[in-house]
């Protein structure tokens, strides 16, 4: 074999190496890209599953939270009508231990009285005409208290609503 033989077939070779190798490169940034994508697949999944989990766990403690505190409700309640000072005073230290406990896990009352009337932390369960023009719309009595959780809705207040009429006189004009 000549000397000219032997180069083509070396540069053959050394084509079909560069050749070999440019697949490989190829192959292989395939192979990394499938792996981000999996990598990056894997932490929307654990983001997603983290999230439901914790979407899951405040839903039912916020249903435990509601029975306690339609108890703290029926509890006000017998304070307010109950005529023994010395009972009274006993359902109020233990009305007083309630909102200890209610504070450990950041529930707070939502004060709505006097307030516009938020669909958001409010439910309407009554509208009541009133004749102050100041007070359309505005929370005038609460039915039910509303709580929060970190700043996240619980429990829906239950309130009334004060809706201005203007006064008519016996003609039927307004006043």
């Amino acid at each position: 074999m000549s000397t000219d033989e032997k180069e083509i077939t070396i540069q053959e070779e050394i084509d079909l190496i560069k050749q070999k190798l440019e697949e490989q490169d190829k192959l292989s940034k395939e192979y990394l890209a499938l792996l981000q994508r999996s990598q990056a697949d894997f932490i929307n999944y654990k983001n997603r599953i983290e999230k439901e989990t914790k979407d899951i766990l405040f839903i039912e403690s916020s249903n435990i939270f509601c029975e306690f505190l339609s108890y703290r409700d029926i509890l006000l309640d017998a304070i307010g009508k109950e005529p023994d000072k010395k009972l009274k005073e006993t359902l109020t230290h233990l009305l007083i231990s309630y909102d200890n406990i209610l504070k450990r896990f950041n529930l707070e009352k939502i004060e709505v009285i006097g307030k516009d009337f938020d669909h958001k932390t409010s439910d309407c369960v009554s509208k009541l005409e009133i004749k102050d023009e100041n007070q359309n719309n505005k929370v005038i009595a609460v039915i039910e208290n509303g709580y929060l959780q970190n700043n996240k809705l619980i429990k829906p207040a239950k309130v009334v609503v004060g809706i201005y009429v203007q006064e008519k006189n016996l003609n039927g004009d307004i006043k």
